[in-house]
């Protein structure tokens, strides 16, 4: 199962082509966590706060056990 489908409207994902031109909220998102690996993952909360920021492959199961967490952790 894709993570888009097991997460849709509950979370919202986020791509950045970093060869294509972006809007003022992407380059800001860059610009903050983005350090120059490709691929590069970044998780925030709902609050905006930093979950996850590491560079390089991320299985499917992490990411879903990320957003889990963080799932199951705001609607307590």
């Amino acid at each position: 199962m894709s993570l888009y489908e097991k997460y849709k409207g509950r979370v919202q994902f986020v791509i950045i082509d970093l060869d294509k031109p972006k809007s003022a909220a992407q380059q800001k998102l860059v610009g903050k966590y983005y350090k120059g690996y490709i691929p590069h993952v970044t998780v925030l909360d709902p609050s905006g706060n930093l979950a996850y920021n590491e560079p390089g492959e991320v299985s499917e199961s992490e990411i879903s056990r990320i957003l889990d967490g963080l799932l199951n952790r705001t609607s307590k």
